[in-house]
């Protein structure tokens, strides 16, 4: 009986790591237009996460002018953040699979200063 539970329970740990491992990938699509935003997060590809992730911001905006702005295929903590631009508009800095939540917000901010924007913010955090 010990012997049966101890089975059943490496099992269920090996299924749920396995389940965790297939949804990885993850992609930011963006509206130029208006700079909507878009995240595809926990798919099987990075190539699924890309198409999701546009499909679903023409979709949403009725747009055709959008565009990829990042992808992975790598699991882990991801970050998007934003800054105002000298001069006017935005910049967006986008980070994905990191290995903790304080590094994904540090360099997305950082993408954003070193685009030259200005008072950055993290607008968007997740695991995936």
């Amino acid at each position: 009986m010990k012997k049966g539970m101890l089975f059943g329970l490496v099992l269920a740990g090996m299924v749920v790591f396995a389940f965790q491992r297939i949804g990885a990938a993850s992609a930011v699509a963006m509206e130029i237009h208006h700079g909507h935003l878009v995240t595809s997060q926990g798919q099987s590809s990075k190539e699924i996460a890309k198409q999701h992730a546009l499909e679903w911001a023409r979709l949403r905006y009725g747009a055709k002018n959008v565009r990829l702005i990042a992808a992975s295929d790598k699991t882990g903590y991801c970050a998007i953040a934003v800054a105002g631009r000298h001069g006017g508009g935005v910049l967006i800095g986008v980070s994905l699979a990191n290995r903790s939540q304080a590094e994904a917000d540090a360099l997305a901010i950082n993408h954003c200063r070193q685009a030259g924007g200005a008072d950055p913010k993290v607008i968007r955090r997740w695991h995936g």
